[in-house]
């Protein structure tokens, strides 16, 4: 959010008070006062009260898209492998050994940027300002308070849908759980909201701040979700022409540099800047919180300045491996394979040349730095574990979201932030729009459509032409697709959790040596409220699964 890191630090709402945004504010505002003697006076006031709402969003440390701890929890499907000896309560939800007492939910975080959101909307009517430039504000954070209680549902199911500040409750922090259908409900009418009200497009110095397309995108998505197959294709399909010109990017990897960034293909990014704010990269929603991205330190591999804590499982290069492209192609596998794994390319390709990164190392240095983590599992757990082949055992270590492409040594430090803290989270592709459309299509029917949405994939990917008899031969493709396009970027368990019920979705995750997949039970659809929830709050109820 280029507004926010530019111009406005973190700021934190506590109920009705407000404390610090841009260093002018800061200046001028007592944060002792209550807001309404002090706050909601003019535009500058609503635009920073609109940035404190996106603020527990973009948190990079801790935080619903946080690396030490969302990204992880939000990754537990078949895709990546987490390595035992790191953060406890990830091996819990990655293992399915979670319970409502496992640390680092983001349960609270989420309901953070809604009361935050649900204070905005008692107080802009109090603002003097253009109304039309009102209504921008009102239609943003809309799109927020949709998208908080998008993942709340998603994750948690049934959950209190709160739409007033919590201060003002007869019993303060005391809500029952509404119907996850209700919480659907509201996701949906938040959305059309935001859609009604939010700009197409935005100036160089609002960069990271949603947009109509990107409001359309999430509706769409949240009708698909909801299986609501005809209106969701309606929606999705306006963002394939005029006045959107959202396309695929040519190169898959510039969706994950900081060179590349707010390319035609986002819809939606969380912005970050490494040389931005005093504080330490642990700082979360506070003054001077740090406000660059440190991802790649928690993903790169040992020797590159990086913790190591994750791997791509052999099952996901298993899928990617299964269709080679056409004979005569500049390499034999789908395209997108350099951009999301490193690895040998000469190991599978004859005359391939290979590459180097992190201060030009080869992928055997790179590989050897990592032997003694490898040692805490078994071979055939690891180094043993991926496919063979042409007789040749596989290797492959993380690539995306790392900062390899750099090429300079020790890039995926996050204590080196002015270098390496730079790019920026890509939450919404137009890839993910093309595959959910393509969905929706073969839901409805629209084979037609469906088959050119999901075209633009492959053809990206490098893949042959192809073509489907009918939506069960779609559905198929569309989902392997969503599993290759979107690898490590938290899609797999919802995309699954939706396709599938129970029973398959477990042997999927057996089938595919997922960690932890004897322990899924019916209840890991799901996240258990917290227990500091529950203890705190006397009219919320667990979630049926796991009482």
């Amino acid at each position: 959010m280029k507004f926010l890191i530019n111009k406005y630090t973190i700021a934190v709402v506590m109920g009705l008070s407000l404390t610090g945004c841009s260093k002018d504010f800061l200046d001028k505002t007592n944060p002792n006062k209550p807001v309404d003697v002090v706050f909601w006076r003019d535009e500058n006031d609503a635009v920073s009260a609109v940035a404190t709402v996106y603020s527990p969003i973009r948190n990079q440390m801790s935080g619903y898209y946080g690396a030490w701890s969302g990204y992880q929890t939000m990754n537990r499907a078949d895709d990546t492998f987490f390595l035992v000896g790191e953060e406890a309560f990830t091996w819990e939800f990655v293992n399915f050994l979670n319970s409502a007492s496992t640390g680092n939910s983001e349960f609270g975080s989420l309901y953070k940027g809604i009361n935050r959101a649900n204070v905005f909307f008692k107080n802009i009517n109090k603002v003097p300002m253009d109304e039309a430039k009102k209504k921008q504000l009102i239609g943003e954070v809309s799109f927020l308070r949709g998208m908080y209680y998008f993942l709340l549902a998603a994750n948690w199911g049934d959950v209190p849908l709160r739409l007033t500040v919590a201060t003002d409750d007869a019993e303060p922090g005391e809500a029952a759980s509404a119907p996850e259908a209700e919480i659907w409900k509201q996701v949906i009418a938040d959305f059309k909201v935001a859609k009604e009200n939010l700009p197409v497009d935005r100036p160089a110095s609002e960069l990271g701040r949603v947009t109509k397309g990107a409001a359309i995108a999430h509706l769409g998505k949240a009708l698909v979700y909801t299986k609501q197959y005809g209106e969701a294709e309606k929606e999705l399909k306006v963002l394939l022409s005029s006045p959107y010109n959202y396309d695929l990017v040519a190169d898959y990897q510039d969706n994950f540099k900081h060179t590349t960034k707010f390319n035609k293909e986002s819809v939606w990014e969380l912005a970050y800047d490494g040389t931005l704010s005093s504080g330490g990269v642990w700082g979360n929603d506070e003054p001077n919180s740090h406000l660059g991205m440190v991802l790649p330190n928690f993903v790169g591999p040992d020797g590159t300045g990086a913790w190591f804590k994750i791997m791509p499982t052999p099952a996901i290069i298993r899928d990617f491996i299964a269709e080679e492209r056409p004979a005569g192609s500049d390499t034999r596998f789908d395209k997108r394979m350099n951009a999301s794994f490193l690895w040998k390319y000469s190991d599978y390709q004859t005359g391939a040349v290979d590459g180097k990164w992190y201060g030009n190392q080869t992928f055997d240095d790179i590989w050897a730095a990592c032997g003694e983590k490898f040692k805490r599992h078994a071979p055939n757990e690891l180094e043993k574990a991926f496919p063979t082949i042409d007789g040749k055992q596989g290797r492959f270590l993380m690539n995306k979201y790392t900062n390899a492409y750099m090429n300079a040594a020790g890039s995926n430090s996050h204590y080196d932030p002015a270098k390496n803290n730079n790019n920026n989270l890509r939450v919404f592709r137009f890839s993910e729009v093309l595959l959910l459309h393509a969905e929706a299509c073969a839901q409805n029917g629209n084979i037609a459509d469906a088959s050119s949405s999901l075209k633009r994939i492959r053809n990206r990917a490098g893949l042959a032409n192809k073509t489907w008899s009918g939506k069960d031969d779609l559905m198929k493709e569309i989902m392997k697709q969503n599993e290759l396009e979107f690898f490590f970027e938290g899609h797999r368990f919802f995309d699954l959790k939706r396709w599938f019920a129970y029973a398959d979705m477990k042997k999927i995750f057996v089938d595919n040596k997922k960690q932890g997949a004897n322990n899924f039970g019916p209840k890991h659809y799901y996240l258990p409220i917290p227990q500091g929830e529950l203890n705190t709050n006397t009219k919320i109820e667990q979630h049926p699964l796991w009482r």
